[in-house]
């Protein structure tokens, strides 16, 4: 079969500062390579780390540690997630089926730390247990530092090893597949759709994963079955969703024109370097990262100033005033300044706050929040055309 594209992501000077992407598309049947663009340049993941988190909880449903009618409780460490989430109450019981549509189909990263702990009784020793099987699976580059994707410099795929994963999801757990292609499920009365649109646009596609971080960009790993032929493609760093999905619908197209010659086998997912080629993953630039207000939404009633430390979600004002003061005391010896705030989420029921330190320059929320990472405690850096975006993931 004729290759349509073959950049494998070898370093050279420009395309290790500024990569224009990374994509993959492949038979996943044979692991035979299609097209391929930095496929093994160094990625933020975003929400297709809830992929491997899917594969063990798959995995341990498989060897009965868990079973998907068993409900697990709700710790304060997951209900303080920020978004995209349930908004499940510290505390509440959800069945693994709920928290795995969750997990899947809504990308909520509450549900994913509730699964994490039901796994592993910690978020932190999953994320580790979360590593070592993608190496057990052939992924070499990735590493994993939490359930959900949400920021973290040190957590990485490349594209080559989120199609292994792919494959993986696919013929170790075919009973599980079709968590995937769902558009939709229900919890407390309320239809919660998928957040994969391109796969309901595409003719054929039938799963799997979207994700998103203003760092990593616009995410996608999708799957597309035609007359008993199946792609799998990989897309990394999207600059809105709308350029991802045209760029996914570019590569499957051109993949399924493409004619398949099984007497002439092409380059083989093995053949493809097993390590990322850079050190560091790929950042998309300020500005490059284009997050739009929602339709009806309306900015926050006070403007927050500088960069912001986002400290979690909490079900009263209280609370989340209690952690900012408490984090406070922890960063004395960090830095002095940073001003308290407390934002009520939108589109949240029950009401859920949101605890802010503000004010801070840029510096100064870095080593604030590795600071607090390092004390166990959750932390996410918000820049200043962020901070006051109604539509960002915090809010």
């Amino acid at each position: 079969m004729p290759l349509v594209l073959l950049t494998l992501g070898m370093p050279t000077a420009v395309q290790a500062e500024t990569p224009r992407g990374a994509s993959l598309v492949i038979e996943a049947a044979s692991g035979e390579v299609i097209s391929a663009e930095n496929a093994t340049h160094p990625w933020h993941p975003a929400s297709l780390t809830k992929m491997m988190t899917a594969y063990m909880v798959f995995d341990a449903l498989a060897d009965g540690r868990l079973k998907l009618d068993q409900k697990v409780p709700v710790s304060r460490h997951a209900a303080a997630q920020p978004p995209t989430k349930l908004g499940l109450g510290r505390g509440k019981e959800v069945p693994v089926k709920v928290l795995l549509e969750a997990l899947i189909v809504r990308s909520a990263n509450d549900a994913a730390v509730v699964l994490a702990e039901a796994v592993a009784g910690d978020e932190t020793v999953f994320a580790a247990a979360m590593t070592r099987k993608a190496r057990a699976l052939g992924m070499y580059a990735s590493r994993f530092m939490n359930a959900s994707g949400l920021p973290d410099p040190d957590q990485i795929v490349t594209a080559r090893d989120m199609a292994i994963l792919t494959r993986a999801l696919i013929n170790d757990f075919p009973e599980r597949f079709a968590l995937f292609s769902k558009t939709q499920f229900v919890l407390g009365g309320r239809v919660r759709p998928t957040t994969n649109g391109w796969m309901a646009g595409y003719s054929g596609a039938d799963g799997m994963k979207t994700g998103f971080t203003c760092g990593s960009g616009y995410n996608l790993v999708g799957t597309v079955e035609r007359d008993g032929r199946r792609l799998i493609a990989v897309v990394l760093g999207g600059k809105t969703s709308g350029a991802r999905n045209a760029r996914m619908t570019r590569l499957m197209n051109a993949a399924f024109a493409e004619p398949v010659t099984p007497t002439e086998p092409g380059l083989q997912m093995g053949a493809l370097p097993k390590v990322a080629n850079a050190t560091a993953p790929y950042v998309l630039p300020a500005g490059q990262c284009a997050v739009a207000p929602a339709v009806g939404t309306a900015a926050t009633d006070r403007k927050l100033p500088g960069w912001g430390l986002v400290l979690g979600s909490f079900a009263s004002k209280a609370e989340a005033q209690a952690v900012i003061k408490g984090h406070q005391k922890s960063l004395k010896d960090v830095t002095k300044r940073g001003r308290a705030a407390v934002v009520a989420k939108l589109r949240h029921d029950p009401q859920l706050y949101t605890a802010l330190l503000v004010d801070l320059d840029q510096q100064a929320a870095g080593q604030a929040c590795k600071h607090l990472w390092s004390l166990g405690s959750y932390c996410l850096t918000v820049p200043p055309k962020l901070l006051n975006n109604p539509d960002t993931l915090w809010r």
